[in-house]
């Protein structure tokens, strides 16, 4: 006879109190990191073609990291304990590694901010490009990976976090891009942009259904508290990934290069990325245990 699976006694964990700070805080460095990772690499890889619309790009990054600064020492509660966070640096610890890395970052897209006004050279541009694509890549995936090693219910079954963050963020990057190359009538960029934006909506996509994986009905149904809260979150991804993504999916694939087009794509990817992380940070209540 083969042994009896028995479940693993559910750990109960208090939900954080987190609203639309945090949900601010996890969207607004993506769409920074996601924004200058793209531009360093079409200012490294197609100069000629893609340094006006990047340098456009670049003027956006530092005051979004401005914005998730504010918005991170508002959640707080007590701004002066800000500082406390890098009084250490700690490599095993992911909290750490990403605290430095984004101060890193943001200093690197100070650079990028002040290169494009002053209307630096060529080379100074894709000098800063080569610095700031690793940390932008990092920060890209950072809240994901923290969320996904914490001990909170259904956090910490999503191993791939980390990967669709990343994903998102360079989806969200491109979607800025092709608003960028599209308002200026580039429509040759903006045709590179709209496949790859594409593809990486396809990746994105991916990602989001080995999570939905993980949040499975027979190994981690104890750990999302109840029936209703695992269909809640299978529902909740799953019109994440035919509306947030495969919608702009087939919008990329079908648009001829029409402005009104471009326009929905980005705001839908955009939204799409919005909502579905300020669900993901309201998880951890939705599958707190049921008083009864």
């Amino acid at each position: 006879m083969r042994p009896e699976t028995v479940a693993a006694p559910r750990v109960l964990t208090k939900a954080p109190p987190w609203h639309g700070w945090i949900t601010a805080d996890t969207f607004l460095p993506s769409l920074a990191s996601g924004t200058f990772a793209v531009a360093a690499v079409f200012v490294l890889l197609r100069p000629g073609e893609m340094n006006a619309i990047a340098r456009t790009a670049f003027y956006a990054v530092f005051p979004l990291m401005l914005a998730d600064l504010v918005c991170l020492i508002v959640d707080l509660g007590d701004p002066a304990r800000f500082h406390h966070m890098l009084r250490v640096f700690n490599p095993s610890s992911p909290m750490s590694v990403g605290v430095w890395t984004i101060a890193l970052f943001s200093f690197i897209a100070f650079l990028a901010f002040v290169a494009s006004i002053l209307n630096l050279s060529n080379a100074v541009l894709e000098i800063i490009a080569i610095a700031g694509l690793i940390p932008a890549l990092i920060v890209a995936a950072y809240k994901g990976v923290l969320l996904s090693t914490t001990a909170q219910p259904g956090w910490r079954t999503m191993r791939w976090l980390g990967a669709a963050f990343a994903l998102s963020a360079l989806s969200m990057g491109a979607a800025i891009m092709l608003a960028i190359a599209s308002n200026a009538g580039d429509f040759s960029a903006a045709r590179i942009l709209r496949f790859i934006l594409m593809w990486l909506l396809v990746l994105n996509a991916l990602a989001v259904r080995r999570i939905l994986g993980r949040v499975d009905m027979a190994g981690h149904l104890s750990d999302l508290g109840s029936h209703t809260t695992a269909l809640r979150v299978g529902l909740h991804y799953t019109v994440f990934i035919v509306f947030g993504l495969g919608l702009p999916i087939v919008l990329c694939a079908l648009s001829k290069g029409s402005p009104a087009i471009d326009g929905a794509i980005v705001l839908i990817v955009l939204a799409g990325a919005l909502v579905s992380r300020h669900y993901l940070v309201m998880l951890p209540q939705y599958a707190s245990p049921d008083p009864t």
